[in-house]
């Protein structure tokens, strides 16, 4: 069941909206300043173990049946066990290359989801959307090989990283009607807490109290940023949502900017307004089939 967002305040979704992108932002870019002094396996560890302290008083107020009360469990570990696969992924490959970079390839999910849908949901896909499809991933080439030598392995990990990324959310989709979305939110954070507690201690490194701030830092960003997005589409339409993810790559360049000084590369900049253009257009023209204003 598809509940109607309340007349009149779709403003409240794009702005909540908005804020999950910034907290994802500020997420990836703590995660990225993390990788400089701990393996990323440590990182990914820490993203969730402070998530799941921050659940703990959610556990005791609701409780834990009805916290992980679910129509399909199977399906929400198996998304929970993807989501953590795919976090640790992105948080390698931005240990290896620029964030911005890794920012911009892992936008290429849109166009992914595209061929997923058409071969595994049977959507159909028309030939406007293939060729924006085929635009999008000729701008992934010029954001791995800026300057024309081999593409850096880490580019790779990202774009298996984006792959994974649509059939996480094809998974979301079919759990969308069965449970709430605070229920997928309690099982990622306890299952990619458990998975990697069993094997930080292979790579741990102490954390100066700076480092541990930090660690706090992403795990709240990544549960407010999860509730938000939770929260928006309560308040607007997916199809009214979808373009401003790509807001998440300014906040990015921004704050790269003021922590690292990075400046991202023309190459960079112009494979990322193309990717964005072609998973702009893949939104409309899906809307558009749909019937959706």
């Amino acid at each position: 069941m598809t509940l109607a967002s309340p007349p009149g305040r779709t403003w409240i979704g794009i702005l909540l909206f908005c804020g999950t992108t910034l907290c994802f932002a500020a997420l990836d870019t703590g995660a990225k300043y993390l990788t400089i002094d701990h393996h990323p396996l440590q990182v990914v560890w820490g993203r969730y173990f402070f998530q799941f302290l921050l659940l703990i008083p959610v556990f005791a107020r609701r409780g834990l049946r009805r916290s992980f009360a679910s129509t399909r469990p199977r399906v929400q570990i198996g998304r929970a066990l993807l989501i953590s696969v795919i976090t640790f992924l992105f948080f390698l490959s931005i240990s290896h290359i620029p964030l911005v970079d890794a920012q911009a390839i892992s936008f290429t999910m849109p166009l992914i989801l595209t061929v997923l849908a058409f071969f595994f949901l049977k959507e159909k896909v028309g030939p406007r959307r293939w060729a924006a499809v085929v635009v999008g991933f000729l701008g992934v080439l010029l954001i791995i090989r800026p300057t024309g030598g081999a593409v850096h392995w880490a580019a790779l990990v990202c774009l298996a990283s984006a792959a994974l990324n649509a059939g996480f959310h094809l998974l979301t989709r079919t759990l969308a009607a069965a449970d709430p979305p605070d229920v997928g939110i309690a099982y990622a954070g306890t299952i990619g807490t458990a998975v990697f507690s069993l094997v930080v201690p292979f790579v741990w490194t102490t954390p100066e109290p700076g480092a541990w701030a930090v660690f706090a830092a992403i795990g709240a960003m990544g549960l407010i940023g999860h509730y938000w997005l939770s929260q928006s589409y309560i308040y607007a339409r997916a199809v009214v949502l979808a373009p401003y993810v790509y807001l998440q790559i300014v906040w990015v360049m921004v704050l790269g900017f003021l922590l690292f000084g990075a400046i991202p590369s023309a190459s960079t900049l112009t494979g990322a307004g193309i990717v964005i253009a072609a998973g702009i257009y893949v939104f409309h023209r899906e809307r558009l089939v749909r019937g959706e204003k």
